[in-house]
């Protein structure tokens, strides 16, 4: 006991050197980061560049709307890329569509688009703007 108490107060001495002297009088105005802030400047919009252009596929889609009608009545449009997979839009869109094979054989699924009959689970959005009446069965 006797050798841990002069050997602590000699640390405690000389952890007194080592720490920083506190200033009161000045107060720093903002948050510097040295190398960093330099770097945020480096990804800021350049005003010079123009317009904002589409910086993955040169030519984008069109967009289509389809119209989905409940048995009830219920009305909700959704915005699709001609070849999206209907299952996925009404997931998105919160159409509640019965589903039991997934595959297109038990017409539990079944729809009608335009004038004929779909199976949501394995069709896919048309390109154009359509109604489609679900949960028929």
């Amino acid at each position: 006991v006797n050798f841990v108490s002069p050997m602590f107060i000699a640390l405690l001495a000389a952890s007194a050197f080592y720490l920083p002297a506190v200033s009161t009088s000045t107060r720093a105005t903002g948050v510097q980061m040295g190398l960093f802030d330099s770097l945020g400047k480096a990804f800021a919009n350049d005003e010079t560049l123009g317009a904002r252009k589409n910086s993955g596929l040169s030519k984008e889609k069109t967009k289509r709307v389809i119209t989905w009608k409940s048995p009830k009545g219920g009305v909700k449009t959704s915005l699709v890329v001609p070849g999206q997979r209907l299952k996925d839009v009404a997931r998105a869109t919160g159409i509640p569509v019965k589903y039991d094979c997934q595959e297109g054989t038990c017409k539990t699924c079944e729809a009608k688009l335009g004038g004929s009959r779909v199976k949501i689970c394995v069709a896919r959005a048309p390109d154009k703007d359509c109604v489609i009446q679900y949960n028929l069965r």
